[in-house]
């Protein structure tokens, strides 16, 4: 533990950091919430610009994307806008890796080959008031 003597403010924030971590001491410049999520980028696939026969492919992934949120998979999701390569975002709450991959691949954007897929595991600040409201 990192003790300043002349900083009796820096040593007590680091005791508390210490009774607030079951697994040892906490360094004091990383939030006490993270939580790992996965961090899913969608890129333009193959089909991008196929259109033909999947004329209902916007309604089939906004109904994924409603049906993965209320069940609390996907936590956010939003498109990106600077009209580059990768298209939109998500945040997913999965137990592992292979069930993250399993959601990412029931994606119907992903199964048209339109969105390719970038799956990364993350720690971010937790998520766990945020509601997405349909």
């Amino acid at each position: 533990m990192c003790k300043k003597k002349d900083d009796g403010k820096r040593e007590m924030s680091l005791r508390h950091n210490e009774r607030m971590s079951s697994t040892g001491p906490r360094r004091p410049d990383v939030p006490r919430n993270l939580k790992p999520y996965f961090l899913c980028l969608l890129r333009k696939g193959p089909s991008w610009n196929v259109t033909e026969g999947n004329e209902d492919l916007m309604l089939r992934y906004l109904a994924f994307l409603r049906r993965e949120t209320e069940a609390y998979s996907i936590l956010l999701a939003g498109p990106i806008t600077d009209g580059g390569d990768i298209i939109a975002t998500i945040i997913l709450e999965s137990p592992t890796t292979e069930d993250a991959t399993a959601s990412v691949n029931a994606n119907p954007g992903i199964q048209s080959g339109h969105f390719l897929a970038e799956l990364h595991p993350c720690f971010l600040p937790a998520l766990d008031n945020v509601k997405v409201e349909y």
